[in-house]
């Protein structure tokens, strides 16, 4: 589902020991377990715990005002969980205040590690000493036991023989916290793009150019837009389709 909405701009007061007056524009990912009731209306939002409260408080604020269409058995609409992630940034404001600006990544099954990103498979080493690249479209498959395995891979770029396994290994480590319906586990298909991409440009000049484009925008426009992050995943088949995003 490639289903992008508009995000909410919120101000939230915030004292001067959780942000100092001259912070910069910080981009971050947030994440939620959503329980949906049979209307598709959220009745609980459990935000990430390693997020500050202050930001937690935003967080679920926003994700309340969320409604999906509910999942359907046999023609019934049925309560279940889902879990969201966004794109989020926080902005000072004068004074003590900071502008936080929230969008919409995706949802569908969570990550049993909590993180509200999935980290990226390991560059064979092989492949790095050949300077090999490639990039593929892994489809997982997520099962009610929370195991993944690979159901198939697309090759869009490059060779998928020196990496092959290394996909295969990073499908398989993964851990996940299915989506459930009516109280039940489902299975749920995931689509990930992978680039295996060998660094062209050091460390230090990307965190520059990284705290450049969030400096650019005092509102964290890039935060708020439509995600155009090449690797953002797509869940195939949540029974949970977004409608509103308040």
């Amino acid at each position: 589902m490639r289903m992008m909405l508009g995000a909410g701009l919120l101000a939230v007061a915030m004292g001067a020991t959780a942000v100092s007056k001259e912070a910069e524009p910080v981009r971050f990912h947030a994440n939620a377990r959503v329980e949906l009731d049979a209307h598709g209306v959220p009745r609980q939002v459990q935000v990430n715990e390693k997020l500050p409260p202050a930001i937690r408080s935003v967080v679920e604020q926003q994700v309340m005002q969320w409604r999906f269409e509910p999942a359907q058995v046999n023609g019934v609409a049925m309560a279940g969980v889902t879990h969201v992630f966004l794109d989020a940034c926080l902005a000072p404001l004068p004074g003590d205040g900071m502008s936080v600006a929230m969008n919409y990544r995706h949802h569908g099954p969570g990550y049993a590690s909590g993180a509200p990103l999935l980290s990226p498979p390991r560059f064979p080493p092989s492949a790095a000493r050949y300077n090999q690249e490639g990039s593929f479209r892994v489809v997982a498959q997520i099962g009610e036991d929370g195991r993944a395995k690979i159901a198939s891979v697309e090759t869009v770029s490059g060779s998928l023989k020196p990496f092959e396994q290394a996909l295969r290994d990073w499908v398989t480590s993964m851990r996940y916290l299915p989506e459930e319906v009516d109280g039940k586990p489902i299975a749920t298909r995931v689509v990930y793009p992978v680039a295996f991409s060998l660094p062209n440009v050091s460390i230090k000049q990307l965190r520059e150019e990284q705290r450049d484009a969030a400096r650019q925008s005092a509102e964290c426009q890039a935060a708020v837009g439509e995600s155009k992050d090449p690797q953002r995943p797509v869940v195939l088949d949540s029974p949970f389709k977004l409608k509103e995003a308040g």
